[in-house]
């Protein structure tokens, strides 16, 4: 008689993921099983029910993957360099969160208590994080100094809008490709951030040009 198969949680969590995504929070559990090649009951063993499994399976969970980027800088390369490699590591980390949360949010899971499972709900952890890289950043001269959560919530929404919308649409809603939309946001980003020059700047340069 042939042994039962030993799946772990992971292997589980994955399959199911997959299912979810494929077919949405009405996918049966017979569904997810089959494909992991077990019976349903064994799923239960592990998980009470479906909507157990479907949170454990999709909601977001741990540290978002973009924050040691940003908590480690910002660093001596060009600002527009740095700026390019966080937003374009907020664009993929959005299209990630847009499709968990359309599979909850179909899936009738009430947002409030999904926050309720975080010590700190992800959108402030995701201002405070970015926004100590800005503030960092104009104690470096990079940056003038603004009202960095602002910002943050800028870039944040700036990046998590368009991964929300094409998720539904199936397209990006302004017709860019991902490199051209961030890099549309990073100019925007520069003009509004970069240093101003002082009144004395602007007389030197005047002077320099007269010459």
């Amino acid at each position: 008689m042939a042994r039962p198969r030993t799946i772990s949680d992971d292997q589980i969590l994955q399959t199911a993921r997959e299912c979810f995504y494929e077919h949405g929070p009405s996918v049966a559990t017979d569904v997810i099983a089959h494909r992991l090649g077990v019976s349903p009951q064994a799923l239960f063993k592990r998980f009470n029910n479906k909507q157990d499994l479907m949170l454990a399976a999709v909601a977001p969970s741990g540290e978002a993957p973009w924050i040691p980027l940003v908590e480690s800088g910002p660093d001596d390369r060009p600002l527009p360099e740095q700026l390019t490699e966080i937003l374009s590591e907020l664009a993929e980390f959005f299209v990630d969160i847009a499709r968990r949360m359309s599979v909850l949010r179909w899936g009738g899971v009430d947002q409030k208590k999904l926050l309720e499972r975080y010590d700190e709900a992800p959108p402030i952890t995701d201002i405070r994080v970015l926004s100590g890289w800005l503030q960092r950043a104009a104690e470096r001269g990079l940056i003038r100094e603004i009202d960095f959560k602002a910002a943050a919530m800028l870039m944040l929404t700036a990046m998590h809008g368009p991964a929300m919308l094409t998720d539904m649409l199936g397209q990006h809603p302004t017709g860019h490709s991902r490199p051209e939309y961030v890099a549309f946001m990073v100019d925007i980003l520069l003009q509004g951030m970069v240093p101003r020059q002082t009144t004395q700047q602007v007389s030197q340069k005047s002077d320099g040009e007269l010459r």
